[in-house]
Protein backbone atom coordinates (compact mmCIF):
# COMPACT_ATOMS: atom_id res chain seq x y z
CA UNK A 1 0.00 0.00 0.00
CA UNK A 2 1.27 3.45 -0.87
CA UNK A 3 2.01 5.73 2.09
CA UNK A 4 -0.49 8.48 2.80
CA UNK A 5 0.85 12.05 2.84
CA UNK A 6 1.08 13.24 6.47
CA UNK A 7 -0.54 16.59 5.59
CA UNK A 8 -3.64 14.74 4.39
CA UNK A 9 -3.74 12.69 7.59
CA UNK A 10 -3.51 15.87 9.66
CA UNK A 11 -6.42 17.43 7.76
CA UNK A 12 -8.51 14.28 8.20
CA UNK A 13 -7.66 14.21 11.92
CA UNK A 14 -8.89 17.78 12.34
CA UNK A 15 -12.10 16.95 10.45
CA UNK A 16 -12.59 13.80 12.55
CA UNK A 17 -12.95 15.95 15.66
CA UNK A 18 -16.14 17.43 14.16
CA UNK A 19 -17.81 14.03 13.70
CA UNK A 20 -20.15 12.34 16.17
CA UNK A 21 -18.33 10.06 18.64
CA UNK A 22 -19.08 6.75 16.82
CA UNK A 23 -17.99 8.00 13.40
CA UNK A 24 -14.93 9.77 14.87
CA UNK A 25 -13.83 6.51 16.49
CA UNK A 26 -14.34 4.58 13.23
CA UNK A 27 -12.28 7.09 11.27
CA UNK A 28 -9.46 7.25 13.83
CA UNK A 29 -9.39 3.42 13.99
CA UNK A 30 -9.13 3.29 10.20
CA UNK A 31 -6.31 5.84 10.20
CA UNK A 32 -4.39 3.65 12.66
CA UNK A 33 -4.33 0.89 10.03
CA UNK A 34 -2.62 3.09 7.47
CA UNK A 35 0.72 2.25 9.10
CA UNK A 36 2.40 5.54 8.41
CA UNK A 37 4.34 7.59 10.91
CA UNK A 38 2.07 10.58 11.42
CA UNK A 39 4.35 12.43 13.80
CA UNK A 40 4.90 16.00 12.72
CA UNK A 41 7.56 16.94 15.23
CA UNK A 42 10.47 15.07 16.78
CA UNK A 43 9.72 13.33 20.06
CA UNK A 44 11.91 13.68 23.10
CA UNK A 45 11.97 11.64 26.25
CA UNK A 46 9.82 13.25 28.91
CA UNK A 47 9.49 11.29 32.10
CA UNK A 48 7.13 13.11 34.43
CA UNK A 49 4.18 12.17 36.58
CA UNK A 50 1.13 13.72 35.04
CA UNK A 51 -2.29 14.71 36.32
CA UNK A 52 -4.85 14.94 33.54
CA UNK A 53 -8.61 15.13 33.23
CA UNK A 54 -10.69 13.27 30.74
CA UNK A 55 -14.47 13.51 30.54
CA UNK A 56 -14.62 15.33 33.86
CA UNK A 57 -12.71 12.58 35.65
CA UNK A 58 -9.24 13.04 37.09
CA UNK A 59 -6.49 10.58 36.16
CA UNK A 60 -2.85 10.13 36.95
CA UNK A 61 -0.24 8.74 34.62
CA UNK A 62 3.32 9.00 33.53
CA UNK A 63 4.28 10.96 30.41
CA UNK A 64 6.77 8.93 28.39
CA UNK A 65 7.61 11.26 25.52
CA UNK A 66 6.52 14.61 24.16
CA UNK A 67 6.68 16.66 20.98
CA UNK A 68 5.28 20.00 19.91
CA UNK A 69 2.21 18.17 18.62
CA UNK A 70 1.48 15.55 21.27
CA UNK A 71 2.63 13.11 23.91
CA UNK A 72 2.24 9.54 25.12
CA UNK A 73 0.80 8.97 28.58
CA UNK A 74 1.29 5.68 30.38
CA UNK A 75 -1.96 5.25 32.30
CA UNK A 76 -4.50 2.63 33.18
CA UNK A 77 -8.09 3.28 32.28
CA UNK A 78 -10.85 2.77 29.78
CA UNK A 79 -9.92 5.46 27.28
CA UNK A 80 -11.48 5.84 23.84
CA UNK A 81 -10.19 7.34 20.62
CA UNK A 82 -11.53 10.87 20.35
CA UNK A 83 -11.69 11.44 24.12
CA UNK A 84 -10.78 15.01 25.09
CA UNK A 85 -7.88 15.43 27.55
CA UNK A 86 -6.78 18.43 29.61
CA UNK A 87 -3.36 18.49 31.26
CA UNK A 88 -0.63 20.65 32.72
CA UNK A 89 2.97 20.01 31.66
CA UNK A 90 5.99 21.30 33.54
CA UNK A 91 9.50 21.55 32.14
CA UNK A 92 12.79 22.31 33.82
CA UNK A 93 13.54 24.51 30.79
CA UNK A 94 10.40 26.69 31.20
CA UNK A 95 9.49 28.99 34.09
CA UNK A 96 5.74 28.31 33.96
CA UNK A 97 3.66 25.17 33.47
CA UNK A 98 1.77 24.84 30.18
CA UNK A 99 -1.97 24.13 30.22
CA UNK A 100 -2.75 22.02 27.17
CA UNK A 101 -5.73 20.17 25.79
CA UNK A 102 -5.82 17.43 23.23
CA UNK A 103 -7.52 14.39 21.80
CA UNK A 104 -6.76 10.70 22.28
CA UNK A 105 -5.59 9.58 18.83
CA UNK A 106 -3.95 6.27 19.76
CA UNK A 107 -4.63 3.56 22.29
CA UNK A 108 -1.87 1.13 23.14
CA UNK A 109 -1.34 -1.42 25.84
CA UNK A 110 -0.43 0.62 28.87
CA UNK A 111 -1.35 4.06 27.64
CA UNK A 112 -2.67 6.61 25.17
CA UNK A 113 -1.30 8.92 22.51
CA UNK A 114 -2.64 12.45 22.73
CA UNK A 115 -2.48 15.05 19.96
CA UNK A 116 -2.65 18.64 21.19
CA UNK A 117 -5.65 20.50 19.80
CA UNK A 118 -5.97 23.81 18.00
CA UNK A 119 -6.94 25.71 21.17
CA UNK A 120 -3.49 24.90 22.52
CA UNK A 121 -1.69 26.26 19.45
CA UNK A 122 -0.29 29.32 21.21
CA UNK A 123 1.37 27.01 23.72
CA UNK A 124 2.30 24.44 21.08
CA UNK A 125 4.35 27.03 19.19
CA UNK A 126 6.53 27.65 22.22
CA UNK A 127 6.55 23.98 23.16
CA UNK A 128 8.96 23.07 20.34
CA UNK A 129 11.51 25.51 21.75
CA UNK A 130 10.94 24.33 25.32
CA UNK A 131 11.40 20.69 24.32
CA UNK A 132 14.61 21.48 22.44
CA UNK A 133 16.01 23.27 25.52
CA UNK A 134 14.88 20.40 27.75
CA UNK A 135 16.65 17.89 25.51
CA UNK A 136 19.87 19.90 25.66
CA UNK A 137 19.73 19.99 29.46
CA UNK A 138 19.25 16.24 29.76
CA UNK A 139 21.66 15.25 26.98
CA UNK A 140 24.44 17.20 28.65
CA UNK A 141 24.12 15.22 31.86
Amino acid sequence: MEAVDNRIIEKISVLAEQLPQAQRKQLLDLMETWKTDIRYAPREAYSEKLHFSLGGENHFGHARDVSATGLFIEAAGDFELGDKVKMILTFISAPNPLRLSGTVVRKAEGGIGVRFDQRSQSHVKELGSIIAKQALIFHRR
